[in-house]
């Protein structure tokens, strides 16, 4: 139709270093607390949506990767505070909008893919509605880990205090061309979660003694994040990721039912790690992980071969792909190691180096 609107947007996921679990306020997705993470390369793994906007459209209407997905409550949240936004005109804010997305990377590559596809979303939509103004607030609707991917580097999003959530928003900390580091996706498990991470967090928030702890190391924790990122400073970067990660992991534990997402394939990367590290003698790899099994591991672009060359020793692997720009190198890894991958053997594949 010649009255139709396009618009395009791509946005990249993002990697939580200082995860928020749990909300002040569900509707508007207010987080209990303040949380970084960094932004991959959107040249390796990005998001592209296009969105258009038709009086002939019936209803609203959305893709991905080629097929049908519902549109969520989250997706109509984003559609209604950009429409009442729209700077078009009525009518153009009446009209239905139909969203065609596309992930460059796979869906079970064990990031957070609702980050940089509700941020994408998001974009494409306000420029539908001609208007870029509380961007991040409305792509915080849509999934609160979105807002951090409008940013490239490393991003923080603030809790707020104000109940209408007006301050709650992102920003960035730090540009992409900042510091180089790379990271490793370890995919232990592509299925569903065992528990969605909206109705764990509200589990959480309703049983967990041990949540009231975790949000008050948080401040010292981020102030830490912070000063790491500022001075580039890899070791502290990698010990408050993992601390972080781990005490995660442990308020989960603690909900009651518990919720448990970490398998023993997990457990073994994770002791994989600081057996590199302690038998290396410094900072080789940092880890993270999200509301699933797979891990992340941080490293230094200097360390990427030696990570991957003990992965594959240690967990049997055939083959590490991605962006390492050459074969995994075994012959750095420490001759007195013997890295026992129990636990994950068979059930590991790395998906590569990306870079942040």
């Amino acid at each position: 139709s010649d009255e139709s609107f396009i618009a395009y947007a791509a946005a990249a996921p993002n990697l939580a270093l200082i995860k928020y679990w749990g909300k002040r306020d569900s509707r508007l997705v207010l987080p209990l607390n303040n949380s970084i993470s960094v932004t991959l390369d959107d040249q390796l793994m990005r998001t592209v949506t296009m969105a258009t906007a038709s009086p002939e459209f019936a209803e609203d209407f959305v893709e991905l990767n080629g097929k049908p997905v519902e549109v969520t409550d989250r997706m109509r949240a984003v559609l209604q505070s950009l429409r009442q936004r729209c700077q078009r005109g009525q009518d153009l804010a009446s009209w239905k909008v139909r969203v065609a997305t596309r992930n460059s990377f796979p869906t079970a590559a064990g990031l957070a893919s609702s980050s940089s596809g509700l941020c994408a979303f998001a974009v494409a939509v306000a420029r539908l509605a001609d208007t870029l103004r509380w961007l991040s607030t409305v792509a915080r609707l849509g999934s609160g880990s979105a807002c951090r991917s409008l940013f490239a580097g490393f991003a923080e999003w603030s809790a707020g205090q104000r109940p209408d959530g007006v301050d709650s928003t992102a920003s960035q900390l730090a540009s992409a061309g900042h510091w180089d580091l790379r990271v490793l996706v370890c995919v232990v498990g592509a299925g569903a979660k065992s528990a969605p991470s909206t109705q764990a967090m509200a589990r959480t928030v309703a049983t967990s003694s041990l949540l009231p702890a975790r949000l008050s190391c948080l401040p010292d924790r981020l102030a830490a994040v912070r000063e790491a990122v500022a001075g580039r400073d890899f070791a502290s970067l990698a010990e408050m990721s993992m601390r972080d990660s781990n005490c995660l992991h442990a308020v989960c534990a603690d909900t009651y039912p518990p919720v448990h997402y970490l398998t023993d394939a997990s457990r073994a990367i994770i002791d994989f790690v600081h057996r590199l590290n302690e038998a290396s003698g410094r900072v080789v790899l940092g880890y993270t992980a999200d509301a699933g099994p797979n891990v992340c591991l941080l490293a230094q672009p200097a360390d990427v071969h030696l990570a991957a060359g003990c992965l594959q020793r240690a967990f049997d692997i055939g083959q590490v792909v991605g962006d390492l720009g050459e074969a995994a190198d075994n012959s750095k890894v420490p001759s007195d190691w013997a890295g026992d991958g129990s636990g994950g053997e068979g059930r590991l594949r790395a998906t590569g180096s990306n870079r942040c």
